[in-house]
């Protein structure tokens, strides 16, 4: 099966959207403190929640059975930095991102699923639109309505 994965984020929050076909699943959560992580997770950049929805919304799909092994999951990316930054066509030295990286490429390689990225306008992004219409009951705060 193939899926979309739409993310996006801020220094508090993130939030990410799975197209299957004509279904879309919204979630967003609040990023914790940073005193929760030992200091690792200190968000300080949009572009670091981002990879941190990624993360998280690739393992909640999983976990709730709407991505499950083999499937094809297109990454909707918005910023070129994180375009090139997955297709590994560019680098950083930034830990989370690193880190983030890194248990996505295991989800992967231990799902087998396959993973392309692809540039999508900002207007475009699913996840966008639930950030910043957070008081809408569309958007899940939690996972018990897919378990």
């Amino acid at each position: 099966m193939e899926h979309e994965i739409f993310i996006d984020g801020t220094v508090k929050k993130y939030s990410w959207s799975i197209r299957t076909g004509n279904e879309v699943v919204s979630q967003i959560r609040e990023h914790p403190p940073a005193y929760l992580s030992g200091g690792k997770l200190d968000v300080k950049n949009t572009t670091e929640s981002k990879f941190i929805a990624l993360h998280v919304g690739i393992y909640w799909g999983l976990g709730v059975f709407i991505i499950k092994d083999y499937d094809t999951v297109n990454v909707m990316c918005t910023a070129n930095e994180m375009y090139e930054i997955l297709s590994h066509t560019g680098n950083t030295n930034n830990q989370i991102i690193n880190d983030k990286i890194h248990f996505i490429e295991q989800l992967t390689n231990h799902r087998n699923l396959k993973i392309n990225y692809q540039m999508t306008e900002q207007e475009n992004n699913l996840a966008t639109k639930q950030l910043s219409s957070e008081g809408d009951a569309s958007t899940g705060k939690n996972s018990r309505e897919y378990v």
